[in-house]
């Protein structure tokens, strides 16, 4: 045991010598994939003996003296390096375990094994906030707002998200029974089978009596400028004189995603960001060649929900001029992180570099600010009203 946990150790600090090497694709979160060297003698640095007797020590008094059993070693672990990286204070540098890890990554491949419900923990009880359509969750009646109270025999309540949800998620084909509160009916059990969920990132329409078209984008995965293709020629095939790019809710993804997402929207060579590391260097990201939509009169609609990759494009549009923003201030996530794989599956995430807008604008606490300002009551969310879209829709036909 002592011997594994040194090696996670010594992964952590190769790592972070290897960051300027290894960050060369680009991700808001960077994932560079590789084994941990072999240590020959288990041991660690010379640098670091003088620190290792503490640590065993206290981790021998755990071992001897704690009354409860059995201890769990990986748990244990876990905790040790997550507390050396809070040590940091930073946020966004975090080591995520194997499970939680696998979800993420699972959510930005676009496929996923569960019931096709998104949640979230709204005053310590996990929250449907919609089915996705056509999936185990939308086919058993699953409604937003419905209150998941228990999963198989575990409670749900105060708990953390990734865990719950990591609790729903299963293999395809097994089975999971939700206990289910719906305002104030009865409580009420549901067995669902879990399928593959296959999530499109991209939602498209035309926004019915109008010649605007409107474009969502839920998360920038791996297949999300593909699907914006799809979707930019299927609309543009209907000539529409506007086009609404909503990036809203949109907490973010891979940063080369980013880039060409901008890049439907800007001039070939135009710059969607700028890299700063601690070192004083500079990167810039420049948009590529092929921009389906680089001339039609644009808004795009943000909200606090917008972030990291949302506010790279938001800045980029902003800054060229090219968009009408829409919305409230964005999250303020302006930090690129380096993501390593550890050698159990879990991921250190260690943040490399700060990015800024084209003009050289500080996004990072600040986040990017519409040039029109609309909110949303919670008399609007109740009622289904959108008045953010419905600015938009008036800015682009010229109505008011």
């Amino acid at each position: 045991m002592i011997r594994i946990f040194v090696r996670v150790l010594i992964v952590i600090i190769v790592s972070t010598v290897l960051i300027t090497i290894a960050f060369g694709g680009g991700y808001v979160l960077s994932r560079q994939f590789f084994a941990p060297a072999p240590l020959p003698d288990g041991g660690a640095p010379a640098d670091w003996k003088p620190y290792m007797p503490v640590y065993w020590e206290a981790w021998n008094f755990v071992q001897q003296d704690f009354y409860k059993t059995p201890i769990d070693d990986n748990q244990l672990v876990n905790s040790s390096i997550d507390g050396m990286v809070n040590a940091l204070g930073d946020p966004n540098t975090r080591f995520v375990d194997a499970k939680t890890s696998a979800i993420t990554s699972s959510d930005l491949s676009g496929s996923f094994e569960g019931i096709g419900a998104t949640v979230e923990m709204k005053e310590g009880r996990l929250t449907v906030v919609s089915p996705i359509k056509g999936t185990p969750a939308d086919k058993a009646g699953i409604l937003p707002g419905d209150v998941i109270l228990q999963v198989d025999d575990t409670v749900i309540q105060n708990m953390d998200v990734m865990q719950a949800i990591r609790l729903i998620r299963g293999p395809r084909g097994t089975e999971v029974k939700l206990q289910i509160q719906r305002a104030k009916q009865p409580t009420f059990t549901l067995t669902l089978k879990r399928e593959t969920i296959r999530v499109p990132f991209v939602e498209s329409r035309m926004i019915e009596g109008t010649s605007i078209a409107y474009l969502r984008l839920n998360d920038f995965g791996s297949t999300a400028p593909d699907e914006m293709r799809v979707a930019f020629q299927e609309l543009f095939a209907q000539k529409p004189t506007g086009l609404i790019f909503d990036l809203r809710r949109n907490p973010g993804g891979y940063l080369n995603v980013s880039v060409e997402v901008a890049s439907q929207f800007l001039k070939q060579g135009q710059i969607v960001l700028i890299e700063k590391f601690k070192d004083g260097r500079k990167q810039e990201f420049k948009a590529g060649r092929g921009g389906l939509a680089t001339d039609i009169p644009m808004v795009l609609l943000v909200d606090k929900g917008s972030a990291s990759a949302s506010e790279i494009v938001a800045g980029a549009l902003k800054d060229h001029k090219r968009a009408t923003i829409i919305g409230a201030v964005t999250f303020g996530k302006g930090s690129v992180q380096n993501v390593h794989t550890l050698s159990d599956k879990s991921e250190l995430r260690v943040t490399i570099a700060r990015f800024f807008s084209p003009l050289d604008k500080e996004i990072h606490h600040i986040g990017i600010t519409p040039d029109i300002e609309v909110t949303i009551s919670d008399d609007d969310l109740a009622a289904k009203r959108d008045p953010q879209l419905d600015k938009a829709v008036e800015v682009l036909t010229g109505k008011k």
